[in-house]
């Protein structure tokens, strides 16, 4: 293993495949799998894989402590940022800066592949606790007010879709 002379840390290669990876559900039910979380590079970021169905996506949202970068692999998203509402088919890179109220959802007929990069990380921790939480359901859903009380743990504010 070769040392990073500056950082001290040891460089280390990763490699995780087509379909490996952790996978959770996202506040939408959605899976979404950890292709690496913030403890395998170094504390420099996470990244996401997120096979979104048609339909309305993830809640609006934002990041207050991390900026959220979207790669679109295949199909297409819409995603809302503020006031603004951008189509981003495959190939689109999107950046959303900490702090801006943002939602994204498939508006086509077939899922579309993204690749989610929060820096810096540690939003990988909601999704595990979130997925701790409907296990231990009985029905495999959580309440609202309780994925807001999770997010807020990890500096993200989630609104209901009224607000």
């Amino acid at each position: 293993m070769k040392t990073d002379g500056e950082s001290g840390l040891k460089a280390r290669i990763i490699l995780r495949g087509p379909g490996e990876g952790t996978v959770f559900l996202g506040s939408g039910g959605t899976p979404t799998t950890v292709k690496a979380r913030g403890d395998d590079v170094g504390g420099a970021y996470t990244l996401l894989e997120m096979d979104v169905p048609p339909g309305p996506g993830a809640r609006s949202h934002i990041h207050h402590e991390a900026d959220e970068a979207f790669y679109v692999v295949d199909g297409a998203l819409t995603i809302q940022i503020e006031d603004s509402v951008l189509q981003a088919p495959a190939g689109t890179y999107v950046l959303v800066p900490r702090g801006a109220r943002h939602r994204f959802w498939n508006s086509g007929d077939r899922p579309s592949k993204a690749v989610f990069i929060c820096s810096p990380p540690g939003f990988e921790r909601f999704f595990e606790d979130l997925s701790d939480l409907r296990r231990a359901s009985p029905t495999g859903q959580v309440a609202f007010e309780t994925i807001q009380q999770v997010g807020r743990k990890y500096g993200t504010e989630f609104f209901d879709a009224d607000e």
